[in-house]
C-alpha cells in the first residue's frame, strides 16, 4: 500500500469518525486436502457444530456496542441468527488457556451495513478471543459481513485472536483488517505494543474495494509522519493465514506487513485480485510486505493483473510450492527495500503465463537470491529469471523453462488439477531442497517421493 493510498484512507476515515464513532473462484474449495506435512498445524476433523452451546452472553439484535469488561475468560458470546446492523466489541479479555468465543447461534448471522459505514464488525482493545462462524449445522460461513468500508477490523490494541468461518463481501475497502496504526499515543507504537498469535483461516472474502486481507502496517521501515513526529508501527508475531478463499478484490488478495517473526501464509486460493487498485502497483495476488519474514507456500493465485506474489520482506523469506497462473506482470517479484536477512528463497513454484517475467529480482542489497526447482512456463517477456542488474546475487539450480504448458504433463491443468502424469519431464529432475525445510508439495505429498525432488509445486 503506497503513501497516496495511505493519505486518502486516513482522510476518509477521519471524515467517517467525525460523524460516528464506529469506525470467481466460486465457493468451491481448492482441490487439495487441508492437511500439510510441513510441520505446521493440521485442520482438526469435522465435529458437530456448537448448535447446543450454552451462551454466557447473547448479543441483542438492537445492540451495536457490547463492552466485555465484565465478561469472564472462557465465556461464549452468542449472536442470534438473522440480519442485523454493525457491531462493536470492546474490552473482551480472555486468556491464552480460556479465550472468549464469539459464535453465531441458530443459523447464519448477516451484518448488513452501507458501504459508507466504517465497519460491519469491529473489535477494540480485545485480547484472547475467537470469532468463529461454525455455530450452526450445515452452514459453512455462519457470519456474513455485507458492506462497510472495512468488513471486519481488529483494531485499537486487539491481539491474540482467531477468525474463522466468516464470509466478507461488498466492503468499500478491506475485507478483514488487523492492525493498530501508530498514533501520538506511545501505547500504539513499536516497542510498546505487539500484535501476536493471530490465526485467520477458512474464510471467504470477495468483492472488496481494497485488499481482501490486510494484516499489519505497510510502512515498517520508516513509519508515518504525523503531528507528533515520525512514528513506527507495531510488530506482528506468530501470524498464520491459511485455507482462505479470496476472490475479486480491488487491491491485493492478501497483504501482510510488519510480521517480523513466525509468519506463515499458506493453502489459500486467491483469484482475480487487483481489479480496481487505488494506485499503480496495488494489483498483486499476495504481498509479503515490508518487515515481514517467514514462509509463503502452497497457495493458488490466478489472474492477478500485477504480480502473482510480491516479496518486500525481511530477507528470511521462503516462497515455495505456489501455483501462479496468468499474472499480468511477473509471476514473482522481489525487491530488497528493507532486508536485514540473508536470503530470498524461491523454490518449487509453478508459474504459468505471466505477462512479463517468471521471477523478477530487483533485490540488489540482499546477500543471496535462491531460485531452485521452479517450473516457469511461457513468460510474456521470454525471461524466466530476470536480474535487474549485475548487483543481484543469484543461485539458480534445476529450473524448468518452457513455452508449452502441455509438455509439463499435468493431469488437468485447466481444471486446477496440478498432479503430474508419469510421463512429466518434471519428475525427479529437481535439486534436493530438504535443507531449505521443504519436505512436502502443494498437495501435502512427501518430497521426494522418488529418487529425487520433482520440479514445480507438485510431486509425482
Amino acid at each position: 500500500m503506497n503513501i497516496t493510498k495511505y493519505l486518502i484512507c486516513g482522510i476518509a476515515c477521519a471524515l467517517v469518525l467525525s460523524t460516528f464513532a464506529m469506525c470467481s473462484k466460486s465457493t468451491m474449495d481448492k482441490a487439495k486436502p487441508t492437511v500439510t506435512t510441513q510441520g505446521e498445524e493440521v485442520e482438526p476433523p469435522v465435529t458437530d457444530p456448537q448448535t447446543n452451546t450454552d451462551c454466557t452472553y447473547t448479543v441483542k439484535p438492537s445492540e451495536w456496542f457490547v463492552d466485555g469488561a465484565n465478561i469472564p475468560a472462557g465465556s461464549v458470546v452468542c449472536i442470534p441468527a438473522g440480519t442485523r446492523g454493525a457491531l462493536l466489541l470492546k474490552n473482551f479479555k480472555g486468556t491464552a488457556a480460556q479465550p472468549i468465543t464469539i459464535v453465531n447461534k441458530g443459523g447464519k448471522v448477516t451484518f448488513k451495513v452501507a458501504v459508507t459505514a466504517s465497519y460491519a464488525l469491529k473489535t477494540q482493545n480485545c485480547r484472547y478471543f475467537k470469532i468463529t462462524g461454525d455455530g450452526a449445522e450445515g452452514i459453512k460461513y455462519g457470519f456474513d459481513l455485507n458492506g462497510g468500508n472495512i468488513g471486519m477490523t481488529m483494531d485499537d490494541l486487539s491481539s491474540d485472536f482467531e477468525i474463522a468461518n466468516v464470509e466478507v463481501r461488498n466492503s468499500g475497502f478491506a475485507g478483514i483488517m488487523a492492525k493498530t496504526d501508530p498514533s501520538c499515543d506511545v501505547a500504539t507504537q513499536r516497542g510498546h505494543f505487539t500484535m501476536q498469535n493471530i490465526t485467520i483461516h477458512k474464510n471467504y472474502i470477495h468483492k472488496t474495494g481494497g485488499e481482501g486481507l490486510y494484516i499489519g502496517n505497510s510502512f515498517y521501515a520508516f513509519g508515518s509522519l504525523i503531528a507528533c513526529g515520525n512514528v513506527l508501527p507495531h510488530d506482528v508475531k506468530n501470524v498464520k493465514i491459511y485455507n482462505n478463499i479470496i476472490d475479486s478484490t480491488g487491491c491485493e488478495g492478501i497483504q501482510v506487513g510488519s510480521a517480523i517473526a513466525d509468519c506463515k501464509v499458506y493453502n489459500n486460493t486467491v483469484k482475480s485480485p487487483g481489479l480496481s487498485p487505488f494506485s499503480a502497483g496495488q494489483n498483486n495476488g499476495i504481498q509479503i510486505g515490508e518487515g515481514t519474514g517467514g514462509k509463503c507456500y502452497n497457495n493458488l493465485i490466478k489472474d492477478a493483473p500485477g504480480n502473482g506474489i510480491i516479496v518486500l520482506g525481511l530477507g528470511d523469506n521462503v516462497v515455495y510450492n505456489n501455483v501462479i497462473i496468468n499474472a499480468g506482470a511477473n509471476g514473482i517479484f522481489a525487491d530488497s527495500r528493507y532486508t536485514p536477512g540473508p536470503n530470498f528463497q524461491f523454490i518449487n513454484n509453478t508459474i504459468v503465463s505471466p505477462g512479463a517475467d517468471g521471477i523478477k529480482m530487483n533485490s540488489e542489497s540482499i546477500p543471496m537470491n535462491t531460485v531452485i526447482n521452479n517450473a516457469i512456463i511461457k513468460p510474456g517477456s521470454n525471461l524466466a529469471i530476470h536480474k535487474i542488474s549485475s548487483r543481484v546475487k543469484l543461485t539458480a539450480l534445476n529450473n524448468y523453462i518452457s513455452n508449452d504448458i502441455n509438455a509439463c504433463g499435468f493431469v488437468n491443468f485447466n481444471g486446477d488439477d496440478f498432479h503430474l502424469q508419469p510421463s512429466s519431464p518434471l519428475i525427479n529432475a529437481g535439486a534436493n531442497a530438504a535443507s531449505y525445510g521443504i519436505n512436502a508439495d502443494y498437495y501435502g505429498t512427501a518430497r521426494p517421493s522418488g529418487n529425487a525432488f520433482d520440479i514445480g509445486a507438485t510431486e509425482y
